[in-house]
C-alpha cells in the first residue's frame, strides 16, 4: 500500500509509475507479480497494470506526451 503523490505517481523499486494526477493523495494498493505491477484503488478497481520495465528505467508514464492534446 502506498499513497499517490501530488504529481500522480507512485514510487516502487526505485521506479516512478504514473497512475493519475486526479488520484493525488489517495491510497493505492500494489500487487507485484513476476511479470508486472498492478495498482488498485480502495474500491478494488484496477488503475494500471504495467510490465516491469528494463533494468535502469526510472520512470514509467502513461504513454501520452506532455502538453495540450
Amino acid at each position: 500500500m502506498t499513497r499517490v503523490r501530488g504529481n500522480g505517481t507512485i514510487f516502487l523499486r526505485g521506479i516512478r509509475f504514473h497512475v493519475s494526477r486526479t488520484l493525488a493523495g489517495n491510497l493505492a494498493y500494489l500487487v507485484e507479480t513476476e511479470t508486472s505491477l498492478l495498482v488498485f484503488d480502495d474500491q478494488g478497481t484496477l488503475l494500471i497494470e504495467h510490465p516491469w520495465p528494463e533494468p535502469g528505467t526510472k520512470y514509467v508514464g502513461g504513454g501520452r506526451p506532455k502538453g495540450p492534446h
